[in-house]
């Protein structure tokens, strides 16, 4: 069965190589690129968002991996920290012994040193020795150094990639933000039809309540009309009465009796 199924499956991979330089795979590639942009504007921004929040904690996800490798590498060169430094330890203590039993041989042939007959050929073998672990130490220093500078730049990509990822991450929470703005103001600007309706009405009532004070003063005015008037007698009248006060009560009355005092 799987074997059917890797030859099904290398006809289609040929199949694809095949037509990918003719006329039909030209086609071919023109529809599943109108298929993608039709998928890309059907899908709403608010899933569209969705998804790349998704996205954003995958890659969270995989930084675990990166992690794990980066804090392996850490462990690795502290290992080798602390065996360069044993060796190193180690190398201080023979260059200290070396030297007593060359300044105790001096020009003999052999000296005893701590219990134990040391030969000129023995002194030159141990130095031997010395050296090869001296310069194996070096090597091994050098390769320390370079796994340390491995593991500044690794620690780098890794704070980088967080930083990137939140800033991700904040970036979409601000395109969250704009789009929920936006469907308010899509959601108001909708609204205003309705809005239009509830003026239009209000203005209808507001002229029926013009209408109404219209009837109200034209009430009171046939009111005012209806007063009784004033005749022409009374005010013939008025005026003698007024004319009769001026002459005898007035200014001009007051004058006389003075003068004639």
């Amino acid at each position: 069965m799987c074997k059917k199924v890797l030859i099904a499956a290398a006809a289609v991979l040929v199949g694809l190589v095949v037509v990918k330089g003719t006329w039909l795979g030209s086609h071919l590639r023109l529809t599943a690129h109108k298929a993608r942009n039709w998928v890309e504007r059907s899908v709403p921004p608010e899933q569209e968002i969705e998804r790349l929040k998704m996205e954003v904690q995958n890659l969270k996800k995989d930084d675990e991996k990166h992690v794990d490798k980066v804090a392996r590498l850490a462990v690795e060169v502290e290992k080798m920290e602390r065996d360069v430094a044993a060796v190193k330890t180690n190398l201080s203590r023979e260059e200290a012994r070396l030297r007593d039993i060359r300044g105790q041989m001096g020009e003999s042939t052999f000296v005893v040193f701590q219990g134990q007959r040391y030969t000129r050929d023995d002194l030159r073998n141990d130095a031997l020795a010395f050296k090869t672990a001296e310069d194996a130490v070096k090597s091994k220093e050098g390769a320390l150094e370079a796994r340390r500078r491995i593991l500044t730049v690794e620690k780098k990509k890794l704070s980088e990639l967080q930083t990137v990822r939140n800033q991700m991450a904040a970036d979409l929470e601000r395109l969250e933000a704009a789009l929920v703005e936006e469907r308010s103001a899509q959601a108001a600007s909708e609204s205003c039809v309705d809005d239009s309706s509830y003026r239009q009405l209000r203005k209808d009532m507001d002229g029926v309540r013009e209408r109404i004070e219209i009837l109200k003063k034209k009430r009171e005015l046939r009111g005012e009309m209806h007063l009784p008037q004033v005749s022409d007698r009374q005010k013939k009248q008025e005026a003698e009465a007024d004319r009769f006060l001026e002459a005898r009560f007035g200014v001009g009355e007051k004058k006389q009796v003075a003068d004639s005092k």
